[in-house]
């Protein structure tokens, strides 16, 4: 009985302690880590090339004078841009804008256009793929010209060169077409001006200010995502 009794006893202490002991126990504090979130470096920009023709005439189509008119209405431009939003974006371009040329054995000139323009657009939503835009920017044209000759009375040979370059403006418009994820092709309108720019009125034979080409443009643009 004293051996029984001694049992129960050492078994009832022994469970009146163990749940104090649980009761100080803590299990260890699990951290997880923040899974690794991939930065897009570059995200929003894009990149662009256009081919533009100039559907105005041009201020050397001096049809009432005799001689070689060469009127390049063709150009061409490159540039980046960045979206800042889904409606709002902007983008650098360089552009080669056009060439004259004219010579009638007296007297011969030519001028070279080339711009550089900040534009901002305002995306009016996608519909089917299709992005309509307006836009306006702001930059300035480089100037070249050059006319040489002789007085055909006098043989007084005279030469005129300057380059310049001048402020400019251009008002857009077109529609952008998402043909892959990244590439889409945008065709579109550009009115480009130029009120201080120089050219020979060959046709008077002054010096007149004041250009203006009304553009149209088909590019294309790779978004760097």
């Amino acid at each position: 009985m004293r051996k029984s009794s001694g049992l129960i006893l050492f078994a009832t202490l022994l469970l009146s302690v163990l749940p104090g002991h649980a009761a100080d126990y803590e299990p260890p504090i699990v951290v997880e880590e923040a899974p690794l979130v991939p930065v897009e470096v570059g995200s929003g920009w894009y990149l662009r090339g256009d081919v533009s023709y100039s559907a105005n005439k041009s201020v050397y189509d001096v049809g009432s004078l005799r001689g070689n008119i060469d009127n390049n209405r063709v150009g061409g431009s490159i540039g980046f841009g960045y979206h800042f939003t889904d409606l709002l974006r902007a983008d650098i371009n360089l552009a080669y804008v056009s060439s004259d040329d004219y010579d009638d054995g007296a007297i011969s000139a030519e001028h070279r256009v080339w711009g550089g323009m900040v534009n901002g657009y305002v995306d009016l939503g996608t519909f089917v793929g299709f992005t309509p835009y307006v836009g306006a920017g702001v930059g300035v044209l480089y100037s070249t010209y050059d006319i040489s000759g002789a007085d055909p009375f006098l043989t007084d040979a005279f030469n005129s060169i300057d380059s310049r370059y001048e402020f400019a403006y251009a008002l857009n418009a077109g529609v952008n077409y998402q043909m892959t994820r990244n590439m889409s092709v945008d065709v579109g309108y550009q009115y480009l001006s130029s009120p201080g720019t120089k050219y020979v009125d060959v046709d008077r034979g002054t010096i007149e200010e004041g250009v203006d080409f009304h553009q149209v443009k088909v590019g294309l643009r790779y978004d760097l995502w």
